[in-house]
């Protein structure tokens, strides 16, 4: 329990802390995300300048878009905040900024006239809300009209105005995305004063805005990384700190590793983690590994569907028991495409760890490692055409959830090893290319082979301490 707090108090001060619904929208909770900030940060004070931020799923690019968007909107508005979907267009993206903006303006100047009302050539917007969201889509004809309307409406928002379009990659139209890159040019070019900060899942700007995107100069693309780890145990470290409870070093690296650097996951575990915490009958002062285990086997339970399905589909008993082992292997590397020789080492690996289970020797394995690639065993791995052997995980944020059922099961991947025995709990099946933020902490395997590591006597792989990781009970802090 945390004396002093009821279950609302408790929830309300764990939801300041942790974000596992929703992005981050304040600096001082962003972690590990500082030099993306600045860029950003530095790109909005070019007048006539944008910025993208793509990358994986479950990155953080919604937060960084929303702390950066809060940090550069002027005080007497809230940034503009419109999202992607299916049928969006520009026209319907634009009309959407238009009404959030003259609705910002109509609600500040209430009080002083319950008359006041936006006009111009298009649309009449007032107190009586005479124009429609869908009338204003009609009457955007062209871009010329989206950026005329554009120039009419920021001023009246704010003195600078940002805005943020979310999940942009969900606009299906490849010819609409490419509107809005002709749109940027003209805004740039017509001295308009506004800001927007675009969000895509995407491996380039080219997968979002196809042949356009060579030709925006007026774009600051920010491809974002899976999160460090000084970020991911920061994340852990500020909440539980928050209550007064002592995160030992072995449970927040524990939560880093199997995060797979996918902020989410992080804001997940620590969150059903100190539930468990508030649940304890007795006063908790230090978080122990029951809390943590207890923790992660409800983050796991509470994970989207859209995640957990294609696990269940690659572990059906019906094909055989041995390709929940063959998945976890999969998943033991930072390294985020690996060869199946490479995947065999981490398998023989997990084997060590299973010893009332029969090993597959190299081409069962192999056989099993192709089979994941197809619809019937959840699609989890995609295999590279330009070399073969060569795999990696179709939806790299599965990974992760496949790193947490590890876990669970008591399989410990990364090369991490704890201080002290813990329970194993089990938790049933039915519920491109590698690059590194930062380097791991000492004792975290990131090799491709486990076979060519150097460990110490007790196992453990040998390496330097890097990026401020702590090698005592207290974590370094810039």
């Amino acid at each position: 329990m945390i004396p002093q707090l009821d279950r609302h108090a408790f929830g309300d001060k764990l939801y300041h802390f942790v974000f596992p619904a929703q992005p981050v929208a304040s600096i001082e909770h962003l972690h590990g995300r500082e030099q993306e900030l600045e860029r950003i940060s530095r790109a909005l004070m070019a007048p006539g300048r944008h910025v993208f931020i793509f990358g994986d799923r479950g990155v953080g690019k919604s937060s960084l878009a929303a702390t950066a968007a809060a940090q550069h909107q002027s005080s007497d508005a809230s940034y503009i905040d419109v999202s992607g979907s299916p049928d969006s267009t520009l026209k319907s993206v634009i009309a959407n900024v238009v009404y959030q903006a003259v609705n910002a303006s109509r609600i500040k100047k209430t009080k002083t006239s319950e008359t006041i009302a936006f006009e111009s050539k298009w649309a009449k917007l007032g107190s009586s809300r005479e124009t429609a969201l869908h009338d204003l889509q009609e009457q955007i004809g062209t871009i010329v009209d989206a950026v005329e309307m554009l120039r009419e409406v920021a001023p009246l928002h704010s003195a600078n105005p940002v805005v943020v379009v979310d999940e942009f990659d969900r606009i299906q139209s490849t010819e609409e995305r490419g509107r809005f890159a002709d749109l940027i040019k003209q805004l740039g070019d017509k001295r308009i004063p506004i800001h927007f900060i675009f969000t895509g899942v995407a491996k380039t700007i080219e997968d979002l805005l196809g042949a356009h995107a060579s030709a925006v100069r007026q774009f600051e693309t920010v491809e974002l990384p899976r999160l460090n780890w000084r970020g991911r145990w920061e994340i852990a470290l500020a909440a539980t700190s928050a209550f007064g409870v002592r995160l030992d070093r072995e449970i927040y690296l524990r939560i880093a590793a199997v995060s797979d650097g996918f902020p989410y996951y992080v804001h997940l575990i620590t969150e059903k983690m100190l539930w468990r915490v508030f649940d304890d009958p007795q006063v908790v002062t230090e978080i122990t590994w029951q809390h943590y285990d207890d923790g992660l086997q409800q983050a796991i339970t509470g994970i989207d569907a859209e995640l957990r399905r294609p696990y269940e589909m690659a572990v059906n008993q019906r094909r055989g028991d041995d390709y929940e082992e063959v998945l976890w292997s999969s998943a033991d590397s930072d390294y985020l495409q690996r060869f199946v020789k490479d995947m065999y080492s981490s398998y023989e690996y997990v084997m060590e760890q299973r010893p009332d289970r029969t090993k597959l020797d190299a081409d069962r394995y192999g056989a099993r490692v192709r089979q994941l690639r197809n619809p019937s065993c959840g699609a989890i791995l995609v295999s590279d055409a330009a070399k073969p052997g060569l795999y990696t995980y179709r939806e790299k944020m599965l990974r992760g959830f496949v790193r947490m059922q590890a876990e669970a099961n008591g399989i410990e991947l990364l090369g991490e090893r704890a201080r002290a025995p813990r329970p194993v709990m089990h938790v049933p099946s039915s519920v491109t290319r590698g690059y590194h933020a930062s380097r791991p902490p000492k004792g975290v395997h990131m090799g491709r082979r486990r076979e060519n590591e150097k460990h110490d006597a007790s196992g453990v792989e040998i390496r330097p301490s890097y990026d401020g990781a702590p090698d005592d009970e207290s974590p370094t802090r810039d």
